[in-house]
C-alpha cells in the first residue's frame, strides 16, 4: 500500500509538471500571446496549451499503463505494474476504464469497472499475476 501511495505521489508530480509547463512557459515568455480582453475569444496559444494539458491529463496513466513498460513512471520507481486479471498487458481503453473507475470501484460499480479494465490490478513486478 505504501509502494502505490508513492508510486502515485511521483506520478501526479509528472503529471502535473507535464501538465503545466507549457502553460507557465508561455506565460512567462509570451505573455502578449496569452492575454485576451474580458469577454474576447481566447488567443490561439491559451488554445494550444489549454489543448495540451487535456491530452496530458487524459493520456498519462492510460498511455504508460497500455505500454509495454504496463506501469506509469511512479509504479515502475516503486517496482508495481498493472496488468489484465490474466496477467496480460492492457489495452488502452482498458487502461483508460481503469483510470476512470478505478477510484469509483470503492464506492460504485466494481463489477462494471472489472469488466471493462480487463479486471486490471496492479501487483509487484517480481511476481507473477495470479
Amino acid at each position: 500500500m505504501l509502494r502505490r501511495l508513492a508510486a502515485g505521489a511521483i506520478d501526479i508530480a509528472l503529471l502535473v509538471t507535464t501538465a503545466l509547463a507549457p502553460v507557465l512557459v508561455a506565460a512567462s515568455y509570451l505573455p502578449h500571446l496569452m492575454d485576451s480582453p474580458a469577454g474576447q475569444p481566447p488567443t490561439p496559444l491559451m488554445g494550444a496549451t489549454l489543448l495540451w494539458m487535456i491530452v496530458a491529463l487524459l493520456w498519462y496513466f492510460p498511455g504508460f499503463e497500455s505500454s509495454a513498460l504496463m506501469a506509469t513512471p511512479g509504479k515502475l520507481a516503486m517496482g508495481l505494474k498493472v496488468v489484465q486479471a490474466d496477467g496480460r498487458r492492457l489495452e488502452f481503453t482498458q487502461a483508460l476504464y481503469h483510470m476512470v473507475f478505478g477510484p469509483l470501484a470503492l464506492w460504485f460499480l466494481p463489477l462494471y469497472r472489472d469488466r471493462m479494465s480487463g479486471g486490471a490490478r496492479v501487483i509487484d513486478r517480481r511476481k507473477r499475476a495470479g
